[in-house]
């Protein structure tokens, strides 16, 4: 029976099952029969830098061409707000930029940051790029901070420690010990590092190349150095170095106390000692430590695919890294001969029943029980906010789907999986079956209206749509959010009738506005047309808040920016991103 299902998996699924190899602590996800899972997550970090190498290299070709056109392109990139904005103000501003919901928003300003023209050898130019660096570990963007800090010539700079102290974490939290090992080995002598920082890592160093002595020598002194000893570090020490009880140790380790400082240097180190991470652990730094913890075999499969999930959506790794892992959840034959008492059994833990779901879809034989299951995982990933994984991950077994009378009936379904996945001729193909087979009706009228509006290429298609769609979808449930439509209709300045959306029953409205101060700044850099300020302010005023939690003037007023923003390129996925908050889409 095993090995039937094991054939199954192989024959009904793009990923496979994970290759545990006793003797290494790497984890090997074979994909493709070539890449491991550190291979695939690997690439998707380093995929950006690749393409700003590409582009650097372009543009020094361009430079060479013409040094005048270059002098007066970077006075023009000089004069923005950014850099004609106090050190001190900056730094403010950073600090209330931490928690910025919107994905599209988050996108904008790490690309206007990793964009900056920035010449170091200016002091306040080294100034700001000490804040980006800052900035992106501070969210969750460690790869984008390498990936800066690797571009430049820094050995002379005040900030060298925390440039160095960003990298080696970096090439920890992926598992790049090598590459952390040799970057150690060719530091400045006058690099200093807080906690015995390079000292823990030299020792740690040592173990990797079996030079136990020495390490050994090197933990004796360090032991005898540190003030405070670190006990976390030494319970690793002594287990990847075999030199006490395991079970004793590994007791000790969760009582012990944790310097945050040292997180990734940890998390190497438990991968090595094959200890599992714990969920109070990922909450020290969820971000950053997500993709340490989707690369620790050791630990829960529910807590690699929480990361996972999180990675995926923060487009850290791709989809097909993502179903890797997916396929790497151990289920027995027993388990999907019983799916339902299965998903019972996990208790509400979604990770698992996603995991269990997705292969339960990749091992059905026939099409119509592909199609019943499949249709069974986007309803449970709906019910928990996970339809946007759901969806990507589907895109391959939509593919076998094909028409008939049976499965037709999924055609709204069906249609809006492909919309999800930008296959607009796929859905539009079956929106025309089921309406053809079942006459149009709500499900349809409700599909059409997500093809248009996520199949609008420019901003004047993408308003018609809305307007049909305010024309033909509003009805007495969608009350609820009045203040929404209306909003929309004054930015948009769309052609429909509002008598249905006044609403005067509640005289106060207890949502919070940002300060006045803050509303004027925003509002001035609307009128002059002063885009890097208003990308600022904007954010700063949204930050921490989902798209329905604020006050809709306060809404209205981001929406009246972001229209002509950069020629209202964001406009089109902010409006989405509103839709969904709302749950007027999904």
């Amino acid at each position: 029976m095993k090995l039937i299902f094991l054939i199954l998996l192989i024959l009904f699924s793009n990923s496979v099952f994970a290759n545990e190899e006793d003797n290494t602590a790497v984890e090997v996800i074979n994909l493709h029969e070539t890449k491991s899972l550190d291979q695939m997550v690997l690439e998707n970090l380093n995929e950006k830098e690749e393409i700003d190498d590409k582009i650097e290299s372009s543009n020094e070709l361009i430079a060479t061409l013409s040094n005048e056109v270059e002098v007066q392109q970077i006075e023009i990139i000089k004069n923005n707000f950014f850099f004609n904005t106090e050190i001190k103000d900056l730094e403010n501003y950073f600090v209330n930029l931490q928690d910025i919901t919107s994905k599209t928003l988050q996108i904008q300003i790490n690309e206007v940051l990793e964009d900056m023209e920035l010449n170091l050898q200016i002091e306040k130019d080294k100034q700001i790029f000490f804040l980006i660096i800052n900035y992106f570990k501070s969210i969750g963007q460690i790869n984008k901070s390498y990936e800066l800090i690797d571009k430049y010539d820094l050995s002379n700079d005040l900030n060298l420690n925390f440039y160095t102290k960003v990298k080696l974490n970096y090439l920890l939290s992926t598992f790049q010990l090598n590459e952390a090992c040799n970057f150690k080995e060719e530091l400045n002598l006058n690099v200093r590092l807080d906690f015995f920082f390079l000292e823990k890592l030299d020792i740690f160093c040592l173990i990797l190349n079996d030079n136990q002595s020495e390490a050994n020598l090197l933990n004796s002194i360090l032991i005898e150095s540190e003030k405070n000893l670190d006990m976390y570090y030494q319970h690793l020490f002594s287990l990847i170095s075999n030199s006490s009880d395991s079970q004793n140790v590994d007791n000790e380790i969760k009582n012990s106390g944790i310097n945050l400082e040292l997180l990734f240097l940890y998390s190497a180190m438990t991968r090595i000692a094959e200890l599992p991470f714990s969920d109070s652990f990922y909450e020290l730094d969820k971000k950053n430590l997500s993709i340490p913890i989707i690369l620790n075999q050791a630990s829960p499969i529910d807590l690699r695919l929480k990361a996972a999930n999180n990675s995926f959506l923060e487009k850290l790794i791709t989809v097909d890294s993502l179903a890797a892992l997916y396929m790497s959840a151990d289920f027995n034959s027993d388990q999907f001969n019983n799916p339902q008492k299965t998903i019972d059994s996990f208790l509400n833990n979604k990770e698992l029943s996603m995991a269990f779901l997705f292969q339960l879809v990749n091992i059905q034989i026939f099409p119509n029980d592909r199609l019943n299951v499949l249709i069974q995982f986007w309803d449970f990933a709906k019910r928990n906010n996970l339809e946007e994984i759901a969806y990507n991950l589907s895109l391959n077994t939509l593919s076998s789907i094909e028409a008939s009378s049976e499965n037709i009936i999924y055609g709204p379904q069906i249609a809006s999986a492909y919309i999800f996945n930008n296959k607009f001729q796929d859905a539009v193909e079956w929106i025309e079956l089921y309406e053809s087979a079942k006459q149009i009706d709500s499900k349809s009228i409700y599909t059409r209206i997500l093809l248009d509006i996520y199949s609008s290429n420019d901003l004047n298609s993408f308003i018609n749509s809305i307007n049909l769609t305010f024309e033909n979808y509003i009805d007495d449930n969608y009350s609820q959010n009045a203040e929404l439509l209306f909003v929309i209709k004054e930015v948009m300045n769309l052609d429909i009738k509002t008598d249905k959306i006044t609403n005067l029953d509640n005289i106060f409205d207890s949502r919070l506005m940002p300060s006045l101060f803050l509303l004027n700044e925003i509002n001035e850099s609307i009128i002059n047309s002063n885009q890097e300020k208003f990308l600022l302010y904007s954010l700063i005023s949204v930050n921490g808040k989902e798209w329905n939690e604020l006050h809709p003037k306060h809404l209205k007023l981001i929406l009246d920016g972001y229209i002509n923003y950069k020629d209202g390129s964001l406009f089109r996925d902010l409006i989405l991103e509103i839709f969904k908050s709302y749950k007027f889409i999904i």
